[in-house]
């Protein structure tokens, strides 16, 4: 169909290794404009990102062109 749209937001959670506290909260924004850039390379934009020193909170909109594995990796 010509006029299908589609909205799929996946809401993607992943920790440091071992729980550890390693993201500083001055590189933090670093961080979240990373994933931002990757998460929108491959066509699928980041909503809003946020976290705490030990994991990381994602809200992605999944893109029509992507399978949700491809985007994880």
């Amino acid at each position: 169909m010509a006029n299908t749209y589609t909205c799929v937001l996946l809401h993607i959670i992943f920790s440091t290794k071992d729980r550890e506290p390693l993201i500083d909260p001055t590189v933090a924004p670093r961080l979240y404009g990373y994933l931002s850039g990757a998460c929108k390379g491959v066509g699928s934009p980041l909503v809003i990102g946020g976290g705490v020193p030990d994991h990381v909170h994602l809200l992605v909109s999944l893109g029509k062109t992507i399978s949700m594995a491809d985007l994880l990796q």
